[in-house]
């Protein structure tokens, strides 16, 4: 046994089965087991895990929780006698999208005795949110990271670590009882090597309104790093004063400025009224309780769609297969023009992973596949050949949507000031530009001139700008 694999659930009715799905879809070098440790869930979810054992008994063992445990000591207990030298983690909210996940990390591993774990890019996805998908790291992340790396902050989304066994040594008391377990166990493996990165999104971390994390506001967030920093650097005989100290006080500064932002809106701005916050693709938005709150740029997906290829049958090759990209193929035909049959395309293990094949037939024997799909891995374009058959020899015409997977910020400062009136149209009422963020608006041209030139400046603070867009200078003018 090389490697065993330890899900954690919890109330996981909605996404255990396509988390075990991707499990078990792994194509492997070696023997793998699953542990499935479910605490005593309200829903279906222990049903759920029951009838995947008795459908793998070799292959999945499962740890029963007799009542709700809220602790980490059946994952010690599991980690610390599970027979294979690799530890992968999953949490049953999560997913794979590569079945070759498990051999990467352990080749990787093998390749780099020096590490003490690894982990690779994870696709976050914000559930229930129209707001796009976006890679948990960003490009420049260090290939090999040591403990002062993981200190700052963390980096490792929970879907992507292959832990050394035999690196952490032994378990402290003090983790039992930890709220969160993730983090803690990065340092302790960090303290007996360093930390490989597989440049490759393999899997999915969702992002949902039941997570512990996602669901407190960006207050509480910083309130709990704090609080983590020290309590995590006081379980380690403070040795760590040196790294810990400095980052105490970024992020007492942090959340020190972000109660005054919030304090300077509720005593300025009306209740109720809709506040435009620039922000960065991956940071959450102010809690401004009396306040609507919408993000600048826009954090929805973009889709661009365009006609591909036409017949009633035939081949053609798409040459521009990017990563962090989606490519919905749909096939169109008949005398009514109607949708026939789709594929979806892509790259580098971006596929939100599904059972569904390659190639998906619909109606009549019309069928649209690619090949290969996914295209092989790799950073720049790739090719993959589209063939099709609308099955009764009418008209075919081959539309692609394609659909970016990162927030892009808008392309010149036309399209900055495009996006920005739409928001106004939609009910916008006041921008607000946080300090920190100022340089954001001369990064598009023409865009602090068209709020200076059309729109009061209401506050000019340390903390934040605030226009008041709801009427144009012009529009002020000729109400008066």
């Amino acid at each position: 046994m090389e490697v065993s694999v330890l899900v954690t659930t919890y109330n996981h009715e909605r996404y255990i089965a396509q988390a075990l799905e991707s499990v078990l879809m792994q194509e492997t070098k070696f023997d793998y087991e699953i542990v499935i440790l479910e605490d005593c869930s309200t829903d279906a979810t222990r049903q759920i895990v029951l009838a995947y054992q008795k459908q793998n008994p070799d292959k999945i063992r499962l740890r029963l929780a007799a009542q709700n445990e809220c602790s980490n000591k059946p994952f010690v207990e599991e980690f610390r006698g599970a027979p294979s030298p690799y530890i992968a983690m999953l949490d049953a909210d999560d997913y794979w999208t590569s079945p070759k996940k498990l051999q990467k990390q352990v080749e990787f591993l093998n390749a780099h005795p020096e590490c003490a774990l690894c982990f690779h890019n994870a696709l976050r996805i914000y559930q229930g949110e129209n707001r796009a998908a976006l890679p948990h790291n960003i490009a420049g992340q260090k290939r090999i990271s040591a403990i002062e790396d993981i200190w700052e902050h963390n980096f490792i989304a929970g879907c992507t670590p292959m832990v050394r066994k035999d690196a952490v040594g032994t378990f402290p008391e003090w983790y039992h009882d930890l709220l969160w377990g993730d983090w803690p166990l990065y340092i302790l493996c960090a303290l007996h090597g360093k930390i490989g990165y597989i440049d490759e999104i393999l899997g999915v971390y969702r992002i949902h309104s039941q997570g512990f994390w996602s669901r407190l506001n960006a207050i509480q967030k910083l309130e709990w790093w704090i609080a983590f920093y020290e309590a995590m650097n006081a379980n380690l005989n403070l040795q760590f004063d040196s790294i810990v100290e400095p980052l105490v006080a970024a992020r007492r500064k942090e959340l020190s400025d972000l109660r005054s932002l919030a304090d300077t809106v509720q005593r300025i701005l009306p209740s109720g009224a809709v506040v435009i916050v620039t922000s960065t693709a991956d940071e959450d938005l102010p809690p401004l309780k009396e306040h609507q709150v919408w993000a600048f740029p826009d954090q929805a997906s973009k889709q661009v769609r365009q006609i591909f290829a036409s017949g009633p049958s035939g081949s053609a090759d798409a040459a521009w297969i990017q990563p962090n990209c989606v490519y919905e193929f749909l096939l169109y035909g008949g005398a009514a023009q109607e949708l026939l049959s789709s594929v979806t395309v892509t790259k580098n293990g971006m596929a939100l992973w599904s059972a569904v094949s390659a190639r998906e037939l619909d109606k009549e024997g019309a069928f649209i596949e690619a090949s290969p799909n996914p295209v092989p891995d790799g950073p720049d374009y790739a090719k993959t050949t589209i063939n099709w058959n609308t099955g009764d020899g009418s008209k075919g015409v081959i539309h692609v949507a394609m659909k970016n997977l990162q927030m892009r910020y808008p392309v010149d400062g036309a399209e900055a000031i495009e996006q920005l009136e739409a928001f106004r149209a939609k009910g916008g009422e006041f921008l607000l530009v946080p300090r920190r963020l100022l340089s954001w608006l001369d990064a598009f041209p023409g865009l602090k001139d068209h709020l200076d030139w059309h729109y009061p400046l209401i506050q000019d603070d340390e903390n934040c700008r605030i226009y008041d867009i709801r009427k144009t200078e012009a529009e002020r003018r000729s109400a008066s």
